[in-house]
C-alpha cells in the first residue's frame, strides 16, 4: 500500500512537472531577433541617407525597406525639430541654424506584414518652416522585437518666408558657436545680420525674452523700407537685475506678401 501510495505520488508530480514544461513552452518567446531597416545604404531619399534636402512647399517622398526573419508588425515615422536634443551619445549639430516654423511635427505608424516590405512615406512640408528636422524610423515586428531607430535630418530651406542671417553675436560669428550663448547681466549685446526677401522687407522685430514666463526683457523695432535686404547692427544691455536663467533672442519680420517668419536662438544668462 505505501509502494502504490509513493508511486501514485511520483506520477502525480511528473505529471504536474510535464504540465509546467508545457505550459512554459508555449508562453515562451521564441523569436528574439528584432526587424531592421534594410533599404539600400546608398539610396538618396531614404532614412539611411546621411541628410535629405527639402524645399518648403513641397512634398517629400522617403522610401524605405523593412524586414525581419520571421514576420513584421508596422513602422512609425516620427518627423520633429532637430534643435537643442540629440538621439545619440556624441551628436550634436553641424552648424548654427535658425529654425522657423518649430512646432510643426509629423508621427504616423504604417501597419507591415509578411518578412520584407518596402513602403513609401509622402511628407508634405508646409511654406512656414525653415531649419533641420529630425526624421527617426520605429519599426517593430510580430512577436514585439523592436529595432534600433534610424535616424536622418531633413535639411528644409525656405524661399516664402523672409530669412534672418546673423554675422556677428558679440564680435563672434555664430556659426563658430559650439555650445550654447551665455550673456552676463549688465553687459551690452551687440547683434549684427541682415533680413533678405525677395518680396521686400517692411517690418522686423528683435526681443529678448525670459522663457520661465515669456516677460519681454527689452524689445527692438527695425527700421524697415520694403527693400530685398535690410541690414542691422544692435547694442542692448542685459539688465543688472536679469534673472539668471534661460530666455532667447527672438527674430520676427514680414514680408511684402504678408509672409512672417519667426525664429531665434537660446541664450543663458548668469
Amino acid at each position: 500500500m505505501i509502494y502504490s501510495f509513493i508511486q501514485n505520488k511520483s506520477t502525480h508530480y511528473a505529471a504536474l512537472a510535464a504540465l509546467l514544461i508545457g505550459l512554459f513552452t508555449s508562453c515562451g518567446k521564441t523569436d528574439t531577433e528584432a526587424p531592421t531597416v534594410c533599404s539600400d545604404p546608398g539610396c538618396a531619399s531614404c532614412v539611411l541617407a546621411d541628410e535629405i534636402d527639402a524645399m518648403a512647399g513641397t512634398t517629400v517622398v522617403l522610401t524605405d525597406a523593412f524586414c525581419d526573419n520571421e514576420e513584421l508588425s508596422e513602422v512609425r515615422w516620427d518627423v520633429h525639430n532637430a534643435a537643442d536634443h540629440a538621439h545619440e551619445d556624441g551628436e550634436v549639430e553641424e552648424e548654427f541654424v535658425l529654425h522657423s516654423g518649430t512646432a510643426w511635427e509629423v508621427l504616423e505608424t504604417v501597419v507591415l506584414s509578411g518578412s520584407s516590405e518596402e513602403h513609401a512615406f509622402s511628407l508634405a512640408i508646409p511654406q512656414h518652416v525653415r531649419g533641420i528636422w529630425d526624421v527617426v524610423v520605429s519599426v517593430v515586428d510580430a512577436a514585439g522585437n523592436t529595432g534600433s531607430d534610424v535616424v536622418t535630418q531633413l535639411h528644409i530651406e525656405n524661399e516664402f518666408i523672409p530669412a534672418f542671417t546673423l554675422s556677428s553675436v558679440n564680435g563672434v560669428d555664430p556659426a563658430e558657436w559650439t555650445e550654447e550663448a551665455v550673456w552676463t547681466s549688465g553687459a551690452t549685446v551687440e547683434i549684427a545680420g541682415t533680413i533678405s526677401d525677395a518680396d521686400g522687407v517692411v517690418s522686423a522685430h528683435i526681443g529678448f525674452v525670459r522663457e520661465s514666463d515669456d516677460a519681454v526683457i527689452w524689445e527692438v523695432d527695425l527700421e524697415a523700407t520694403g527693400d530685398a535686404v535690410l541690414a542691422f547692427d544692435i547694442n542692448q544691455m542685459v539688465p543688472v537685475d536679469a534673472a539668471t536663467g534661460e530666455y532667447h533672442l527672438e527674430l520676427t519680420a514680414t514680408d511684402g506678401l504678408g509672409n512672417e517668419v519667426e525664429t531665434g536662438f537660446h541664450v543663458e544668462v548668469e
